[in-house]
This record gives structure tokens, sequence and C-alpha cells, in this order.
């Protein structure tokens, strides 16, 4: 058996070599030449803080040490670069310093933490051209945005308390809630950034890749405002029905994946016995959205750009008088919205709470039935985290019922807002499965 230190020594040795190896092909990819260090320079880094920090007793001093010694000389090149007027970046610097670090990690870490930080290393640095690309795009508003975003998730959250109030005017308001404070607020974060996610995809990774990426980033943004989306679009360009039908499905099946990750999150063991079940439908969608779309796999490249630029150019969404289409490109982490979704979310878990008080089980089917005509996100989220004191198999009847009377509306929607074409072509697909869905929670799900 090797002793302790060869593991974690080969791999210094190795991810030294890399990284010196990467920072090498970018020089010569910028056409820069003159530069700090050679791949054996980093070797030998990775080794000089491997060695110092092994020394026994004093270790971790001499590898400061070490760093303190080898500042000065980094500073020598780099005030030499900036004296001849050279780029006066510190791309080498910096990769020369974390290099130095790899010894200790190794000794410390697990070894697949080294080969992540190397990885890391590498990426960001053959990335310059797609980083300068992804954040030329970004607004203003939108880092302000996200920064809310981390503030109401890392320091509001924790803040929250995780019991209600039991004395005064707020007592007395969540003695009739049957959620907490901490519940109300998790479901605004987990929801705003799963819906978070899907606006990136659409809007900064993908921003120009057709109807079929519409349909699939786009449901997991939001479903029903692609689906919108979508619908009027084949009616405003006619022969390209097909295509606007297979990615309005597929905008479903991505429903069904956004509803298996709400379950996983929010009732883990629940995601094993609704999770067949939901693939099963979401595997149905995409599936009859391939078969539309090999009918007629040909569409001009032109068109699709065009189509998905006024798609992520329209108004806000929730306006469905014709002209005024919605957009994918709203922001889901605009404050206003996860207040306004922080109070839908309290409105209809007391709803659910009474009406099973008044109606037991019927009234919560009726319920769930009633909420799919709307954004089923805050009625799921409120039966699978409130308190409502219903079964497992009551838990997952809403949440089916809910997604099949969600298909019925898009169904609605696309013969409204689309050609009938496309609307018949998507009901074929959304009519089924919302038959089946029925069927599954009323008689699999008792």
């Amino acid at each position: 058996m090797l002793p302790p230190q060869v593991a974690p020594f080969l791999l210094t040795l190795a991810i030294s070599t890399l990284i010196g190896i990467g920072l090498r092909d970018y020089y010569e990819s910028e056409k820069k030449f003159d530069t700090f260090g050679t791949v054996r320079t980093f070797v030998f880094f990775g080794m000089l803080g491997f060695m110092l920090y092994q020394i026994p007793g004093i270790g971790q001093i001499a590898f400061l040490l070490g760093m303190a010694a080898l500042v000065p000389f980094l500073l020598v090149y780099y005030s030499n670069k900036v004296r001849q007027k050279k780029s006066p970046g510190l791309i080498g610097v910096l990769i020369a310093l974390l290099t130095y670090t790899t010894g200790p990690v190794a000794l410390n870490q697990p070894h697949w933490f080294l080969v992540l930080f190397g990885v890391s290393i590498l990426f960001v640095l053959h990335s310059k051209g797609r980083i300068r690309m992804f954040t030329d795009r970004l607004e203003t508003g939108e880092v302000v945005t996200a920064c809310k975003f981390l503030a109401i998730a890392g320091v509001i959250l924790p803040l929250i308390p995780a019991v209600s109030p039991t004395v005064g005017a707020m007592g007395q308001v969540f003695s009739v809630l049957p959620v907490t404070p901490r519940q109300i607020w998790m479901a605004v974060v987990i929801t705003m950034s799963i819906s978070y996610l899907g606006y990136v995809l659409q809007t900064y990774l993908f921003p120009r890749k057709g109807l079929m990426l519409t349909g699939l980033i786009g449901g997991v943004y939001s479903s029903t405002v692609a689906v919108l989306v979508l619908a009027k679009k084949s009616k405003r360009y006619p022969g390209h029905d097909d295509e606007a039908a297979a990615a309005i499905l597929l905008a479903v099946s991505m429903m069904y994946l956004r509803l298996l990750v709400l379950v996983t999150i929010f009732r883990f063991g629940l995601a094993f016995q609704v999770g067949p079940a939901l693939l099963v439908l979401a595997g149905l969608a995409a599936g009859h959205a391939l078969w539309i779309r090999r009918k007629n796999p040909e569409v001009l490249p032109s068109l699709i750009e065009d189509l998905q630029t006024q798609a992520t150019e329209e108004a806000a969404p929730g306006t469905l008088a014709e002209g005024h289409e919605p957009a994918l490109r709203k922001n889901p982490l605009e404050i206003n919205s996860a207040l306004f979704f922080a109070f839908m979310f309290v409105a209809v878990s007391l709803a659910t709470k009474y009406v099973l008080l008044s109606y037991k089980g019927l009234g919560l089917r009726m319920l769930s039935f009633l909420v799919g005509c709307s954004d089923i996100t805050p009625f799921v989220i409120s039966v699978l985290q409130g308190n409502l004191g219903i079964g497992t198999p009551q838990i997952l009847q809403a949440i089916i019922i809910a997604s099949a009377s969600n298909n019925l509306l898009k169904v609605a929607y696309t013969y409204i807002f689309g050609t009938r074409r496309t609307a018949n072509q998507a009901a074929m697909g959304m009519v089924p499965l919302a038959a089946i869905s029925l069927v599954y929670a009323i008689f699999a799900l008792r």
C-alpha cells in the first residue's frame, strides 16, 4: 500500500501541470509570447507549496512565509510588464498564487475538490469571450435585482422565524393561516429560483434558438406564458403551425418536470410515489411533440430568429389582449413579483384550509380543478408545505388534478390566440394528457 503522501503529491503535480499548460495555451491564443513562467514554473509552484506545508511542526507558517517570499518576485514581473506598456492584466500572477495553494488543498480536502478547483481555473481562463458576451448582455437592473434576490434568500430567509408568532396582531393572523412565516418565504425563494433558471437560459444563454427551445426552456420559466407566446406566434406566421404545436407540448412536458422538482424539494419522500407518473406524462408530451416535429422538420433559420427575438420583446406576462402578448423576458426576480407570489401563496393556503374544513376531500378535488385555470404553483406548494392535515394520497391527487385542469386552460388559450391547426395539433396531445391525469388521480390515488 502506498504512503498517504503519494496520492496528494501526484495529484498536485497533475493539476499544476494542467494549469501551466492551460495558461500557456491561453497566452498563445492571445498572441502573448513574452509572458510570466512556463509549464515547469507552475509545476514548481505546486511542488513548493506542497513541500513547505509538509514540514513537521511549522508547515502552515512555512507555507505562508513561502508565499510572502514569492510575492516580491511576482511584483517585479508585474512592474516590468507595466513599465513596458504591456497589458496590465493580473492573470499570470493570480494563477501562479492559485497554483501555489494546490498542495495544501490536496492534503486537506477530498481529491475531487482539487480537480474541481483546477477545472474551474481552466474553464474561467478559456472562457474570456463567453464571459464577456454574457456580461455585455446584462443590464444594470438585472444585476441589482439579482443582488436583491441574494439578500432575500441569504439574509432575510435565515432571519425569518420558523415558528409562527403567538402574541399580538401577527399572532392572531398566523393562528388562522396553515403556514409559518418561514414556509411562506421559503416558497417564494424556491419558486423564484426555478423561474430564474429558465429566465437566464432563455434570455442569456440560448437567446436565438427557435420555437422548440422556446417551449422547452420557457416551460421551466412558466409553461402558461410560453404557451401564450407560442400560440400567438403561430397566428402571426401561418405555415409553421406544426412547430408551434410541438413547442407548446414541450412547454407542457417541462411543467410536469417542474412539478416533480417542487415535490422533491418540499416532500422528498413523495417524489418516489408520484415521480414515475409525472415522468410518464412528461415523456408522453415530449414524445408527441417530437412526432409532430418529424412531420415538418424544415424551418427557415431567419424566421426562427425573428420569432425568438419578438417572443422576448413583448409586454409583461398577464395581459391577454391582442397586441399585448406575454413576454418570456420579464425577470421573475422582481421584488413586486415575489411579494405578489407570497400573497397568492397565503391566499391559496387559506382557501385550501377552509375548503377542506367545509367540504373535505371532494372540496379539495374541486378546488384543485379550479386553481388549474390560473398559476398552479402557489396551490401546489401550499398543499406540499402547508399544515392542512391531509394525507399523502390527497396531496398527490390535488397536484395531478391541478395539472390536468391547467392543460385544459392551455388548450383554450391555443384556440383563442393561435391558429386552428396549431390548436388542433396541441389539443391532440394536451387533452389526452388531461384525461389520463384525471383518471390516474381519481382511481390510482385514493
